[in-house]
């Protein structure tokens, strides 16, 4: 049987960076994207797409063997079709799961992880990104967990009625209120890591402060290194880490290079899939007599522009080329975490998709290119996916 070359680079590739070990070291995303376009393109994840910087394949034959898989209803930031959409999500994260048990398998504890990974499949940890539920309903929370949710982006894209969100305001709580405790209190009795990615700065505090378990920004860049509002302030960081939290650092050109930021800053900004469709239907409200035509409507609106956004590869302006940063500029990210929250408190969460810039020349193939660039640096393996493993075994607090 004739092996695909990418197979042989892979197992070529993890033998010489981590060794021939019983267990295979982790190589772990904290932060992907795929559910999505399965469920608006009808896509297959595990084979590699022509569009779009992250699938399965790509990924898997990198290296990758963990990745917190978050699913997102973008432009579902209201009453009822948010839930509505994940529901949907959720059920396509399933489907893909059934149909592929020979390459991938669901895990719920850091164990599932170890053993998953020593089969040789892809472990898999599914999330929520943009809101579970705009009310904050604990019986809603408590049913994502049933179906396998692990992990929860606690501020939504929009401010909704527990936190308020740095992405599309406007600020309502000043942080979080009272509703918000409560949700943190039974995320930390059932075990679903608390993700503060896209809270206020305010509410990033309050709820670090406010959780028994350590929490995740499991997406974001150092504000010490560029100065993109968006970027964590060390401030945030050390406070995250005196709870036993842990960073993961971002991919986008934004986030990372401080040239392209400014660059960025003097262009329109380029909307994403819940700008375009909030801005549209957000003043649109049901009937009373609703026979299906305001979810027809926006299921259509919200579909054309999925399609549309993933139509063509990505391409920066040519007079930002020179300016997207690169895998060691990411690096340098890392190792500044490292230092201020240490080295057990730092991981990997590029957030790769399209429509914007990331590293230069990278999608989910380039893995190892950013694994060469921590250890130039010096940086230890855990930042590879220990340091997620051990924020699954903390999350549980009663």
């Amino acid at each position: 049987m004739k092996i695909p070359r990418l197979t042989l680079f892979a197992f070529a590739f993890a033998l010489s960076v981590f060794g021939q070990t019983r267990t295979p070291t982790l190589l772990m995303d904290g932060h992907v994207h795929i559910t999505n376009r399965v469920y608006w393109e009808g896509i297959d994840p595990w084979k590699p797409q022509r569009t779009g910087d992250w699938d399965y394949a790509r990924a898997r034959q990198a290296g990758v063997n963990v990745v917190v898989e978050n699913i997102a209803p973008y432009g579902y930031n209201t009453y009822n079709t948010n839930v509505k959409q994940v529901g949907r999500l959720v059920e396509t994260f399933h489907r893909v799961l059934e149909a592929n048990r020979d390459k991938m398998e669901l895990a719920l504890t850091a164990a599932d992880v170890r053993r998953i990974v020593a089969s040789g499949k892809l472990a898999v940890i599914l999330s929520i990104e943009s809101g579970f539920d705009q009310e904050g309903d604990l019986d809603i929370l408590r049913l994502w967990y049933r179906l396998g949710v692990r992990a929860i982006q606690f501020s939504s894209q929009v401010t909704n009625s527990y936190a308020d969100s740095s992405a599309r305001g406007p600020v309502k709580w000043n942080g979080i209120n009272e509703r918000g405790r409560r949700l943190i209190a039974e995320m930390n009795r059932l075990g679903i890591v608390i993700d503060i990615t896209h809270a206020t700065e305010a509410a990033q505090r309050q709820i670090i402060a406010a959780s028994k378990a350590p929490v995740v920004a499991s997406h974001t860049g150092m504000q010490a290194l560029c100065n993109n509002p968006a970027n964590m302030p060390d401030d945030i960081l050390r406070a995250l880490a005196a709870k036993g939290g842990l960073v993961g650092i971002h991919a986008n050109s934004v986030v990372i290079s401080q040239r392209y930021w400014d660059w960025s800053r003097m262009r329109p900004p380029v909307p994403g899939i819940q700008d375009t469709a909030r801005a549209e239907f957000s003043q649109v409200r049901s009937p009373n007599q609703d026979y299906g035509e305001y979810i027809d409507a926006l299921d259509k609106y919200n579909g054309n522009l999925w399609r549309s956004r993933f139509a063509e590869p990505w391409h920066d302006a040519s007079e930002a080329a020179a300016l997207v940063p690169t895998p060691d500029e990411w690096a340098a990210h890392v190792e500044h975490a490292v230092k201020i929250a240490g080295p057990t408190h730092v991981a990997i969460g590029l957030d790769l998709t399209t429509g914007r810039s990331t590293l230069k020349n990278f999608n989910a193939s380039g893995y190892p290119q950013l694994v060469e660039a921590l250890r130039k640096r010096s940086i230890p393996d855990s930042v590879l996916g220990e340091n997620w493993l051990r924020i699954m075994d903390a999350a549980k607090v009663r």
